[in-house]
């Protein structure tokens, strides 16, 4: 099954993104294939991290939310919300 993960951060905490980082990337990695999107969103003028977005295929929402659980990111306190919607992928296809 297919998940779009919307996770948006609390205001001003850049310092704590970014010294969790190397954490959360090596996290994100260990799930291999199974992430076919992920990265920061941003304001406008792309200068400040708003969040992040994961399209992932897991088992199932249970799975997705342990996904999430398991992000050094929100271990840390950075997320102020999250939002986990199964999506049905219809392109490209397979």
């Amino acid at each position: 099954m297919f998940f779009h993960i919307r996770c948006k951060d609390k205001p001003s905490q850049m310092n704590m993104r970014a010294s969790t980082r190397a954490a959360h990337l090596n996290y994100i990695a260990s799930f291999g294939d199974a992430v076919f999107f992920a990265g920061p969103t941003s304001t406008d003028d792309g200068e400040t991290i708003t969040g992040s977005v994961f399209i992932v295929d897991l088992d199932n929402l249970a799975a997705a939310e342990e996904f999430t659980m398991g992000d050094p990111y929100r271990k840390m306190g950075l997320f102020e919300t999250i939002e986990i919607e199964q999506i049905r992928k219809v392109i490209p296809t397979d």
